[in-house]
């Protein structure tokens, strides 16, 4: 092993800092066993949605690969390189700025369904079409009809079902 060279990968949705966090773990478990092995622990987060996982997969919007290493970052474009044949979408960047990338698209995913759900309830009071608010402001390309689901009407038919099929009404 000592002429190995190991590339640690997460894949995982972790706070800002883990890749440190494990690097110095592996660190000190070499150091325990008298061992020394060149290595290298990176970020790279998956954004996959919801029922399209291996499709994304195989055609990802874009590949996040956070590591200090130019070893590492080459042997991940090699690993990448079938899935990037029409298209380079391969971000390099640092570890931290890499686990930061993958809060701050579920954050802005997130956000954007709960305002939906803030604008369907608004709606419903002010007695106005959700689904036609929705065309209207993802026609604008800036914002895009991705994403802009209101899932209002769910929660709405979950409730009116009440508590574990009784009928009771939870609203």
């Amino acid at each position: 092993m000592p002429d190995a060279y190991t590339i640690v990968v997460n894949k995982s949705t972790v706070p800002v800092g883990t890749g440190d966090l494990v690097k110095a773990a592996i660190a000190d478990e070499l150091a325990k066993r008298g061992l020394s092995t060149e290595y290298s622990v990176i970020s790279n987060p998956e954004f996959l949605k919801e029922g399209a996982a291996v499709a994304d997969f195989m055609r990802p919007d874009r590949i996040v690969v956070g590591t200090d290493s130019q070893r590492a970052l080459a042997e991940m474009q090699a690993l990448y390189e079938p899935f990037l044949r029409n298209r380079d979408r391969l971000m390099a960047m640092d570890v931290r700025s890499a686990e930061l990338t993958k809060y701050a698209a579920n954050a802005m995913l997130a956000t954007r369904i709960s305002f939906m759900n803030e604008l369907a309830m608004l709606a419903e009071k002010l007695d106005a079409d959700i689904e036609l608010v929705r065309k209207g402001i993802g026609s604008d390309p800036r914002i895009g009809f991705q994403f802009s689901v209101c899932r209002e009407w769910i929660w709405r038919f979950v409730l009116s079902q009440g508590r574990e099929g009784t009928g009771q009404n939870i609203q």
